[in-house]
């Protein structure tokens, strides 16, 4: 029953820092929130129970089973009472906005009010159990640890389990929900079992000696998660950072204190005293918790694409095959669960063991014998818990913003020599001898501690910049060994800010600024070039109908502020910016101010430190002619509500009737099914939804709330206020583009599907905020790790809708005629050649070909415009047209065709190896004798033989990739 309490109550913790994101605006703040809440609700109720709460008829185990109940009624109700917080903070906000201060202070009160009764309920559980089941004085001490590593055992399966099976699978409020019926369930249960039990221990006083324990559990609790919140932003560094660290944090951790239980249980067994055990533990912490930093390279997961060195360049395998740095259970299981486990317990499961004995051990030495365990516990766990709300607030509100990662790391470390030295202090005052061998071990592991955290603190480069420079963004910025072994020079990292939600700074070189924060790149100045953010910023005020401009604009997402800033050059009135952290803004207005048309000192613009959603959902109705939204990509811890049905319906209630909404869609970082999930969440509010792309690995979306009316000439006039934007007027959208961007041809260029084929897009999914689907990804969430970048920017543009220009004309008063058409299906073919989409004169052809009526002419231009298909990654169409080839000439076997078959079966076949092998199989069972099928036949076993290999390296059981099955008995 313990063992499921502990699972359940961290199932709780971790789907309310979920859903405290939403209230804080930030996964870091929200954990440091829930953390506090949760650890004085925690304290409250072992305080309360340990002294009060005593029934001298009935086993406390009885009571333990009310508890379990009451709290099994609060999950049930979670979903309401969380809905009632947020009206009630909406009716609170208009009170608190304007002052940093203020926010902070409303959310965290009501948080606090909210996880206070169930945190109170488990809080009292450990004092109840103890009391209910330990008889024999003499195994106090092993008894309390070994309870104490059962309950947190169930919490480490708790949260594995939410993670990873629960929020995936029926969401928040389905996990809260199965969580309330499994506390009732043992509950019920335990009223049935122990409805007979005795009443092992009358009342009886804490021992006397209690007290003077409770500033060391105090401090044990402080530093412990002063540690578990610093290792938080810690691995909010990396670029090995996912949605599933805070959940391996927690697991690791949880596990640590386990451990921690059990050593103090063999320890005492064997006759040592369980504060000379904590003082040991202590001394070691500094030590085990700086060395072990970048102890999770040793397992860094890296999925590579196979690449041969050529003249100094990388250059990718055609079929983009994977070789994995390691490999175990299955590609998927290494990448969310393995690898972020063995990563963060390298990092973190040592130390924590360490100072896992501490609360036990002080309860074991302040209570002595069984009696006095059930007041002893409460009132040491009270403590315990109360230095851990306030460690988790001091870190994460005070040290980290102040001091910086590096120095709150040193405080931590100089903490735990604080209780090493207490407990050896008690040691020395409650009379336990010690050999003369003992006191000089003790004496030489404490000066080693010392000295590592002084050589930690002063003789090591700053954890933050050497984290963020070699082992985070900067590994992509000239950093990391692949970029030094050949010789690129590596952008400089400027400003660093250290915030209470993130940490951000700036890279430069004498071409680009960039702006990032954690691991995650905000925005990029190109120094000499057209900056992408700039043109992105113009398209809202571009594309707004009719003939005037828009007047009332909303910023969510500062980022540099140059695509917000580009609002400015038109006769807005008023441009309100929002953004949850006060590090970016800072960044934004300082470094980048001369890129965003001073943003951060025009009259017309009013900024918010505030969560994006919030602000929308409480924005007056129809109040803005345009949101233009730029946010962090989807899989960024916490980014998922910013593409969300609730956030979309929203928005759609802030805008005017002929308002419009730009999104930002960064393909290089989102995976095909989650790109077609999020534009058909956005067309389930906003059906008339127009997606752009501006010529690199950016796509737009505009959406409106009714059909739009765009007037070309109202276009071209604002066009020209591209002519104030640095490096833009008069320059090229495309190498490949005859126009500017700052014309009508260059502006149309963008538009790449109109709304009725966004509408038509399938997808996985729709998005609603309460499953948060997409923190987890749709479906194929695995291609991210393997080909995020420029590689996955491809992939998923493939899977896109291209709507005919025609379809656009109707949108257009008057209408584009047949001319303006032709230049545009021009211009836009020419533009998308960064996608090595299939250019206008190989489709020209084709259509020529099938119109001349001659099958060799078409089935050679059919091959061609296959290949252009194919190299878009349009697999489906590149199929399709081998397939028309194949029945103009069945017997076609050109050595260009044939060629081009080849490559078609091979391109990124690790990518779409199975979508592979159906299509060949069709045309192997379509046109058995084709030696052109023949060849493709061969070129599929060929690829198919080393992803075979790759597939059988794992212990788990992977999809099959069976041979073809031959429509003839040898080659032809």
């Amino acid at each position: 029953m313990f063992f499921c309490t502990g699972a359940v109550g961290m199932g709780y913790e971790f789907v309310w820092i979920r859903k405290a994101a939403l209230v804080v605006g930030a996964s870091q703040m929200a954990l440091a929130t829930v953390l506090t809440a949760f650890f004085l609700g925690l304290g409250l109720g072992s305080w309360v129970v340990g002294r009060h709460a005593r029934n001298r008829r009935r086993s406390p185990l009885v009571t333990y089973g009310c508890f379990e109940i009451a709290i099994g009624a609060f999950a049930f109700a979670f979903p309401w009472l969380f809905g009632a917080l947020e009206a009630c903070y909406g009716a609170l906000y208009p009170l608190a906005a304007g002052s940093d201060a203020a926010l902070l202070a409303l959310r965290f009160v009501l948080l606090v009010l909210l996880f206070l009764p169930p945190t109170f309920l488990m809080g009292g559980t450990l004092p109840l159990l103890l009391d209910g089941l330990v008889a024999d004085d003499r195994r106090v001490a092993s008894s309390t640890g070994m309870l104490y590593a059962i309950n947190i055992a169930g919490a480490v399966a708790g949260v594995l389990l939410t993670c990873y099976v629960a929020i995936p699978t029926i969401g928040l409020h389905g996990t809260s929900l199965a969580g309330g019926a499994v506390n009732t369930a043992l509950g019920v249960a335990a009223l049935y079992v122990f409805r007979s039990a005795p009443v092992l221990h009358p009342e009886a006083p804490p021992a006397a000696e209690t007290r003077r324990f409770g500033g060391v559990a105090f401090l044990c609790g402080l530093v412990a998660i002063g540690w578990q919140v610093a290792w938080a932003r810690y691995f909010s560094l990396l670029d090995v950072a996912t949605i599933y660290s805070t959940a391996m944090l927690l697991a690791v951790y949880l596990l640590g204190l386990s451990l921690g239980g059990v050593v103090l249980a063999a320890a005492t067994r064997g006759g040592v005293p369980p504060l000379r055990v904590l003082a040991v533990a202590q001394l070691g912490v500094p030590i085990a918790a700086l060395a072990a930093l970048d102890w999770w390279q040793a397992f860094d997961l890296v999925h590579r694409t196979q690449a041969v060195l050529e003249g100094g360049r990388i250059v990718p395998l055609p079929t983009q095959a994977i070789d994995s740095t390691w490999a175990v259970l299955s590609e998927h299981a290494d990448t969310v669960f393995l690898a972020p486990l063995l990563k963060v317990g390298a990092v973190v499961l040592l130390p924590v063991v360490l100072f896992g004995v501490g609360v036990p051990a002080l309860i074991a030495a302040a209570a002595g014998r069984s009696a006095s365990l059930r007041a002893t516990s409460g009132w040491i766990l009270w403590w315990n818990t109360a230095g851990a709300a306030a460690g988790a607030a001091l870190t994460g509100y005070f040290a980290l913003p102040v001091l910086g990662l590096h120095g709150t790391l040193g405080v931590l470390a100089l903490g735990s020599l604080a209780i090493a030295g207490c407990a050896a202090f008690a040691l020395r005052a409650g009379g336990v001898p010690a050999a003369r061998g003992v006191r000089l071990a003790l004496g030489a592991l404490a000066v080693a501690s010392a000295g590592w955290t002084a050589s930690f603190v002063f003789g090591h480069e700053d954890i933050t910049r050497h984290t963020v420079k070699y082992h985070g963004i900067g590994k992509s910025l000239g950093w990391g060994p692949i970029a030094r072994s050949l010789g690129r020079q590596p952008m400089q990292l400027g400003d660093v800010i250290e915030g209470p939600i993130d940490t951000c700074f700036v890279f430069e070189d004498e071409h680009v600024r960039q702006l990032c924060s954690g691991c995650v790149s905000f925005a990029s100045v190109a120094k000499t070039g057209i900056s992408g953010q700039a043109v992105q910023g113009h398209l809202p005020a571009l594309f707004f109908p009719g003939e005037g401009y828009p007047r009332r604009c909303l910023g969510i997402c500062l980022g540099s502020g140059q695509s917000l800033g580009a609002l400015l050059l038109y006769d807005i009135e008023k441009l309100d910016v929002v953004d949850v952290s006060p590090s970016v803004v800072e960044l934004s207005l300082r470094r980048f101010a001369e890129f965003n048309h001073g943003l951060g000192s025009d009259p017309r613009v009013t900024l918010w430190l505030d969560d994006g959603r919030h602000f929308v959902q409480r924005a007056a109705a129809e109040s803005y002619d345009v949101v233009s939204m730029e946010p962090p990509p989807p899989d960024a811890d916490g980014v998922h509500s910013l593409y969300s049905l609730e956030f979309y319906r929203a928005v759609r209630r802030a805008l005017t009737d002929d308002g419009v909404f730009m999104q930002w869609l960064p393909i290089y970082r989102v995976t095909p099914a989650d790109s077609a999930s999020i534009l058909a969440t956005l067309a389930e509010v906003f059906p008339e939804t127009f997606l752009l792309f501006k010529g690199n690995q950016d796509l737009m979306t505009l959406s409106y709330k009714r059909p739009p009316r765009f007037v070309p000439d109202a276009l071209v006039r604002r066009c020209a206020t591209f002519a104030r934007e640095r490096n833009i007027a008069g320059s090229r959208f495309s190498p490949l583009c005859r126009h500017e961007i700052a014309s009508l041809p260059g502006l149309l260029s963008m538009l790449l599907a109109a709304p009725a084929d966004v509408r038509a897009l399938p997808a996985p999914a729709i998005l609603p905020a309460a499953t948060q689907l997409l923190s987890d990804g749709t479906g194929d969430r695995g291609l991210l790790p393997r080909y995020r970048g420029n590689q996955l920017g491809q992939i998923t543009f493939g899977t896109l809708p291209e709507s005919d220009p025609e379809a656009f004309a109707g949108y257009f008063d008057p209408p584009l005629p047949p001319a303006v058409l032709d230049l545009m299906r021009r211009e836009r073919a020419a533009a998308m050649q960064v996608f090595q989409a299939p250019r206008h004169e190989a489709v020209a052809a084709y259509e020529a070909a099938a119109e001349g009526g001659d099958p060799a002419a078409l089935a050679e231009a059919a091959l061609r415009l296959a290949a252009e298909q194919d190299r878009a990654l349009r697999k489906a169409q590149a199929f399709d047209l081998v397939a028309t080839a194949l029945d103009a000439d069945p017997e076609h076997a050109s050595a260009a065709g044939v060629a081009i078959a080849q490559r078609i079966v091979a391109n990124h076949f690790a990518v779409y190896a199975e979508f592979v092998r159906a299509r060949v199989q069709d045309l192997i069972d379509r046109f058995p004798g084709s030696p052109l099928v023949a060849e493709m036949h061969e070129e599929f076993e060929k690829c198919a033989e080393p992803e075979r290999a790759r597939r059988g390296r794992y212990w788990l059981p992977s999809a099959p990739l069976p041979p073809l099955e031959r429509g003839w008995a040898t080659k032809p």
